[in-house]
Parts: structure tokens; C-alpha cells; sequence
């Protein structure tokens, strides 16, 4: 092409094919909202995920991003993902309309090559260098980059929050379905909500554990083995939580105490939770580290109801054992086997195993310290009711 030249004012020659970028910067500016009716009609045609966003919010965030290209382009360096609120505020937007993140990443994409596109267009006209077009579609990807990453972030935090409230909702209703008083309206929603039925027998669940952080995963590996779904609630000194389904029986339980609550309708569960905190108690007092029910406890509850009467049997009983020194724990044994076997002696002997004479010896020892014999059902009764309390410690 031949060169033109031109006297400026100051009478210094000009080249009049000199590039006149900021021009095309200019031009691009004022194309936007064509290029932004090309970008929509696009994007809705290609991308799934936007079926519910209307054609208007995406033109106006393709003006946007014209603007932020001219800028970034004006400022000749990669931005950062701070330097971009533009991706906050549209993935706020798309976030509130449901468009997956994914579809959002790559609509962004096809933006910037619409105007990456018009861009080399218009080139030529604005007698543009191609090292510097290339610079400018470097700085435009890394626009996209960092713009990925701060959409990302948004993104991510959203789903935390999302995930802390929903946990919050389901803490909240679970404590309401257990407790007394709760507005049935209320649980019906929770109910729909988490797929909880309303008219089928449901167990109450109370659990402590010493790793609350892992408490939940182990009771919900429980569930598998139990073949039933829960829906727990850790809570800063309890685990709640509402079982769908009857659990298996002489399956492996979570490594800690579990009370399960009678079978009760959703509007009465707050009968069984006092089910299930009373077992709780009782198999912590008892440090049963199992799943447990009312009735695999029986009589073993009132252990943790009556104190009183654990300290009267400790001093009927357990004084006088101990005072007996390293023999104790032969008395204690024999004791258990006793019971454990349904007052069968021969039976009880071989589970040790000892001689017959020898538990023989055992259990007449123990009538000698304690003054009580073994013939007397009340006796055998608070003998096990010492053994649960006491046992590991004689």
C-alpha cells in the first residue's frame, strides 16, 4: 500500500495509515448492543441450562462484557479475579436463575468470541497490527480465566451456604418433629420435604458419640447395614434422628450409644424420642456401645432411673466383694456366668470354664461375704443389677 502523509499543525508528517485502535475500541463500544442480539440468540439456541432465562438479561450482560474487554484491552494487563465484579454480579444473577454453572462458564466463552469475532472484523478498517490483535485475544482469555474463577467461587460459596441453610431447616425440623406440641402443618411440610412418611411407623433415634464430626457417617454406614434410611440431626450433645424403616436385628451398630424410640406415626414420634432418650441414658450409664431398644433393656432402665437404689445394692453387695481382695473378680465371674446361663451350674461352668465344686465354692463364698442366697429370685435380681452397674470395675 502506498503511503500517504499529511502536514499536521505543528508541521511535523503524519501517517495516515497509523493505527487508530482507541477508534476501534470506540466502535466496538457503540456495536455492543448488536453484537450482544447476536450473543442471545445464540447462546439460547446452543447452551442448555438457560430455558428460563429470557434473551434480555443476556444481552445486557454481553454489553457488560464489551465494556469490560475495552477496559481490560485500555489497561493492557491481565486482570485478576478481584479485578472482576462483573462475575459476581453475573453469577448472582444466573445463580437466582437457576443456570448451572457450567452453562454459565461457557456462555461467557461464546461472548467473548462473539466479540473477539467482531473485533478481527473491524481490523483491517482501523488499519489494526496483527501482533497487536494477538495481544489483545491473549488478554481476552485471560479475561476468561479469571472470570472462571471468580464465578467459580461465587458458585461454591453459594452451595455451602445453601447446603449450611438446608442443614439448619433440617436440624430445626427434625428437633420439631421429636418434640412435643409441633404444629402438624409444620411437619407435614418437613415431611414433603424430606421424604419422611406421615402415616407409617417411624423410631426415634438418640445417639451419643465422642467424634460428632464423623457421628453421622457412621450412623448412616448403620443404615446401610440395617437396611432402613435416616434422617439424623447432629446437635452439640446429642444426635436426633427420625429411622424410615424397621432395622435389622445383630447387625453391627454405628461404634457407639444408640437409643431407638418405639414405633410411632409422625405426629406422635415425640413419644418415642422419650423412648429413645431414656434407652440412651441408660445404655451410656451401662456403656453399651450398640444400638439399643427398650426392650432388648427391660428392667435394665430402671438402673438409670433409680440411683438410689444402685448406691443401696453397692453397699450390700460390692463393699463386701471388694473387701475380699483378688478373689473378687473369680466371684464376680462365676456370678456372671450364673446369671448369663439361667441358674444352671453345670451349664455356667462350662462357659468359663471351671470345675462344677469350684463355681460351687465361687458362689457359696459369695453367700458367706454378702449374707444372701442365690436361691432367692430377689437375690438374683440385684445380683444383676450389680453386674451391669459394677461388673467391669470388681
Amino acid at each position: 500500500m502506498e503511503n500517504v502523509s499529511s502536514v499536521t499543525s505543528d508541521g511535523s508528517v503524519a501517517d495516515v495509515h497509523a493505527e487508530r485502535w482507541q477508534e476501534l475500541l470506540a466502535r466496538l463500544d457503540a456495536d455492543a448492543p448488536d453484537i450482544a442480539e447476536g450473543t442471545a440468540a445464540k447462546l439460547l439456541a446452543t447452551i442448555p441450562g438457560y430455558e428460563l432465562v429470557d434473551a434480555g438479561p443476556i444481552r445486557e450482560s454481553s454489553i457488560r462484557n464489551t465494556a469490560l474487554i475495552i477496559r481490560v484491552i485500555n489497561a493492557g494487563t491481565e486482570p485478576k479475579a478481584e479485578d472482576l465484579p462483573e462475575a459476581l454480579r453475573l453469577a448472582d444473577e444466573r445463580i437466582a436463575q437457576n443456570v448451572p454453572l457450567g452453562s454459565v462458564l461457557h456462555g461467557f466463552r461464546m461472548s467473548l468470541g462473539e466479540i473477539l469475532e467482531h473485533l478481527v472484523q473491524l481490523g483491517p478498517e482501523y488499519n489494526i497490527d496483527p501482533g497487536r490483535m494477538l495481544r489483545w485475544s491473549t488478554l481476552m482469555w485471560a479475561v476468561n480465566d479469571a472470570f472462571s474463577t471468580r464465578a467459580t467461587r461465587v458458585y461454591r460459596d453459594h452451595e455451602v451456604a445453601t447446603a449450611i441453610a438446608d442443614s439448619v431447616r433440617r436440624s430445626e425440623w427434625i428437633g420439631k418433629a421429636v418434640s412435643e406440641g409441633s404444629e402438624l402443618s409444620e411437619l407435614l411440610w418437613g415431611a414433603a420435604m424430606y421424604d419422611v412418611p406421615a402415616d407409617t411407623p417411624l423410631r426415634a433415634l438418640a445417639a451419643t458419640s465422642p467424634d460428632h464430626a464423623k457421628a453421622e457417617t457412621q450412623i448412616q454406614k448403620w443404615t446401610q447395614r440395617a437396611g432402613v434410611r435416616v434422617l439424623a440431626s447432629v446437635q452439640p450433645s446429642v444426635i436426633v434422628g427420625i429411622v424410615i424403616g424397621e432395622p435389622k436385628r445383630n447387625v453391627d451398630g454405628p461404634g457407639f450409644a444408640v437409643g431407638l424410640g418405639r414405633a410411632e406415626v409422625l405426629s406422635k414420634l415425640a413419644d418415642s424420642y422419650k423412648d429413645a432418650s431414656l434407652v440412651l441414658k441408660a445404655a451410656d450409664n451401662l456403656k453399651l456401645n450398640e444400638v439399643q431398644r427398650a426392650q432388648d433393656l427391660s428392667w435394665k432402665l430402671a438402673i438409670h432411673a433409680s440411683p438410689r437404689v444402685t448406691e443401696i445394692l453397692a453397699q450390700k453387695y460390692v463393699k463386701p466383694l471388694r473387701e475380699s481382695g483378688e478373689f473378687a473378680h473369680e466371684i464376680v465371674e462365676s456370678l456372671r456366668a450364673y446369671v448369663d446361663n439361667q441358674m444352671n451350674i453345670p451349664a455356667a461352668a462350662r462357659s468359663i470354664p471351671v470345675h462344677v465344686n469350684t463355681l460351687r465354692y465361687r458362689l457359696r463364698r459369695f453367700e458367706e461375704l454378702t449374707g444372701c442366697y442365690l436361691e432367692d429370685t430377689s437375690t438374683v435380681i440385684e445380683v444383676s443389677w450389680v453386674l451391669e452397674v459394677f461388673g467391669r470395675e470388681l
